[in-house]
């Protein structure tokens, strides 16, 4: 096999034949599998991949564990060369896995390889992301083999899951995803691979999001609760990451962390842990990306009644959501 693709899913009969479809549709001289790990749906996701008559497609089943729990299954079973990670709502236009692929092939220092990417989100007008791509002057003309993976990542959150092919070898020696994790997991996981080596990137927009039409059908506040609520501490998260930094990434490194550690203290404000939220508050503030969320919450922090009202306010906003 030359490449492996690990689509997990869970209550996705809405959009997993559109994934399967745009996996399918690559072209190229290159065998592939699918592996298809079905995360504990009761919906009719697994009937719809079964009925497609999918040759080499694996169907894996597990009681509900989480994306990373059931990726690690597709890992497990991986045989190709390469790897990828899909998502059952999400899906790649023409040309992805050709471009990666050649990618890889002549950047062999390089064990992964991310694009740009499309997101679709709900009452919002499409995103081409990272930023540098939507305009010609500040677009690189060509890929790149990134001299210092935490920098570009910091500057321009170039990558999600979807986006990447990855040495499956590579892969394996990491121990996959942290399955305890449910959410962040994949930037975690992002941030330790390229401890293993090299990242490429390809500026051309062949990946698209489109999360948004599942999640607004499942209920937005009610998916994100539960992952509000298991957000780990910054330490937690990064407790594999730090031990492998070297000393020349570790300013990045902590550039990049500041944008998930503002993410975490959110969903630790939401999950009504907020003194914890606000010790990390003080603690990497100072690392935070610059928007006014951010200085809202680096500000807030210092005094323990501006705390209080910025975590009630935070919490109304989520709520003035739900009720919208």
């Amino acid at each position: 096999m030359d490449i492996s693709i690990i689509i997990p899913f869970y209550q996705s009969a809405l959009l997993i034949e559109r994934c399967l479809r745009s996996v399918l549709s690559q072209k190229g001289e290159y065998f592939l599998e699918i592996i298809a790990v079905d995360d504990g749906s009761t919906d009719k996701s697994a009937e719809i991949i079964t009925n497609m008559n999918i040759p080499n497609l694996q169907l894996i089943h597990q009681e509900n564990q989480g994306p990373a729990s059931a990726r690690n299954k597709g890992i497990k079973a991986s045989r190709g060369k390469y790897l990828a990670f899909l998502d059952a709502d999400d899906y790649w236009k023409p040309g992805f896995l050709k471009e990666t692929i050649r990618f890889l092939e002549k950047n062999t220092d390089a064990i992964a390889v991310s694009t740009g990417q499309l997101h679709k989100n709900p009452g919002k007008p499409d995103a081409i992301s990272p930023k540098i791509l939507r305009e010609e002057h500040t677009k690189p003309k060509t890929s790149i083999v990134l001299d210092n993976f935490y920098k570009f990542w910091a500057e321009h959150n170039h990558v999600c899951t979807g986006s990447v092919l990855m040495r499956t070898n590579v892969v394996k020696r990491t121990g996959g995803q942290r399955s305890e994790l449910r959410i962040t997991e994949d930037l975690e996981f992002w941030a330790y691979l390229a401890t293993f080596g090299k990242w490429g990137f390809i500026p051309k927009v062949l990946f698209v999001s489109d999360g948004g039409k599942v999640s607004k059908e499942q209920g937005w506040i009610k998916k994100n609760k539960k992952r509000w609520e298991s957000a780990p501490s910054i330490e937690n998260w990064e407790e594999r990451i730090i031990k492998r930094i070297n000393r020349d990434n570790l300013h990045s490194y902590k550039i990049a962390r500041g944008r998930i550690a503002r993410n975490l203290i959110y969903s630790m404000i939401q999950s009504n842990r907020t003194q914890l939220a606000r010790s990390s508050a003080l603690r990497y503030g100072d690392n935070f990306p610059k928007n006014k969320m951010s200085t809202l919450l680096k500000l807030s922090s210092r005094y323990t009644a501006t705390w209080e009202i910025t975590c009630e306010l935070l919490k109304l906003k989520e709520k003035f959501r739900l009720i919208k």
